[in-house]
């Protein structure tokens, strides 16, 4: 029997609208991946430190935290799909002028900006995502997520092949602007049309957050502080404290995204099978005892299994977070991810000093053994992952049938 050619139109929107949800992900991921990956070239290029180049990137998150709320309000007033298709075209026009920054100044203020756009678009996308996931009726959000890790790969790939060839930063990043632009006008009219069917009569511009979404943001915010330590950390450990080269250093990053990718890829069917709680629970541990184990051993291949291990077991925290964020019967999706965020942003902006100065007292090993036992409280907090809204409407699709 042929399928109804309205639900068959209904299908095939939403299959487009996922499609151009992915991209928007994928290519958020590709251009941060790209320029992240020139940061050296950056550096010669404007006679940077270390020190003024942590400067400008402390920037990022400040911005982030400070456009947040307005992100979430209007996300809640002119809806997910538009707000998406503008802050994703923004975001686009505010990465290109990074490389063409004079002076250490303007690009603290042009990162400033990126982050400021980027929390807008961080905002709609994960709740455009959460719409598009009601619509299916089943998770679907850490594959989204899982596109924003991949994008990261591919971008930073990329970054590598445009530094071996001596390519231009200007040149470089225009080019990487444009694809992924050309891209976004292509997909982006996909985006699914109508309301974000939710209503809510309270308007306030600031909503004090519930008890569990304060939870959720704590959740984030050592999730957040971890993915920022390996990132910012893996290779270092691995060259100085284990004496390894720094190709070998950088597998230990590569791992963590590689297992990030992957545990993201296979999050929303673990979602289904065992649930919110429990999936956070053991993630948490499993990156909590990956890390803390390598730390133990102290060799380099038992790193770069430890760094994987840790992948893994956040891969899907912080999806599994925005979803439960976005679910929260009393606040607006938006202003619920928004606030979740607000606090999971502090993890990326006092990580770096929080990790630098516990090294120390401790060294680089004890620091990180720090975060270990820091992720091992996600365990405490899972419970606070279960999406309400989620539930009902699953109850009540299972009722109609």
């Amino acid at each position: 029997m042929n399928e109804p050619i309205g639900r068959q139109s209904t299908a095939d929107q939403l299959r487009a609208a996922r499609i151009a949800v992915a991209y928007i992900f994928f290519a958020n991921g590709a251009l941060a991946g790209n320029w992240v990956t020139r940061i050296p070239t950056l550096m010669d290029k404007l006679g940077l430190s270390v020190t003024a180049l942590a400067f400008a990137f402390f920037a990022a998150p400040v911005g982030a935290i400070l456009a947040m709320p307005f992100a979430g309000r209007v996300v809640t007033l002119v809806g997910s799909r538009r707000t998406t298709r503008v802050s994703f075209f923004l975001f686009c026009a505010a990465i290109s002028p990074i490389a063409f920054a004079p002076n250490l100044v303007v690009l603290g203020l042009v990162i400033f900006v990126i982050g400021a756009v980027g929390a807008f678009l961080d905002v709609a996308m994960n709740a455009h995502g959460l719409v598009l996931e009601r619509r299916y009726g089943r998770p679907i959000l850490s594959s989204f997520h899982a596109w924003f890790s991949a994008g990261g790969l591919v971008g930073a790939g990329a970054g590598a092949l445009a530094a071996w060839a001596s390519l231009d930063l200007r040149v470089h990043m225009s080019i990487a602007v444009a694809v992924v632009l050309a891209g976004g006008l292509v997909l982006s009219p996909f985006l699914l049309r109508g309301g974000d069917g939710v209503e809510h009569e309270e308007r306030r511009f600031f909503v004090k957050p519930p008890r569990q979404l304060v939870a959720l943001g704590i959740v984030a915010f050592i999730s957040l502080l971890a993915e920022g330590a390996a990132g910012d950390w893996s290779a270092v450990y691995i060259n100085k404290p284990l004496h390894a080269g720094k190709a070998v250093a950088a597998l230990g990053y590569l791992a963590f995204s590689l297992a990030m990718v992957a545990g993201r890829l296979s999050g929303d069917r673990l979602t289904m099978r065992f649930g919110p709680i429990a999936l956070t629970r053991v993630g948490g541990l499993l990156a909590a005892g990956g890390l803390g184990t390598a730390l133990l051993i102290g060799h380099p291949v038992a790193a770069i299994v430890g760094f994987a291990g840790m992948g893994a077991g956040l891969a899907a925290v912080v999806p599994t977070v925005f979803r439960a964020a976005g679910s929260h019967p009393e606040v607006p999706p938006g202003i619920g991810l928004a606030s979740v965020s607000i606090i999971g942003y502090f993890g990326l902006l006092l990580g770096p000093p929080l990790i630098g100065s516990t090294a120390r007292f401790l060294g680089l090993p004890g620091a990180l053994g720090v975060v270990a036992l820091i992720m091992a409280a996600i365990g405490l907090l899972a419970s606070s992952t279960a999406p309400a809204r989620a539930r009902e409407q699953v109850q009540s699709l299972a009722a109609e049938e």
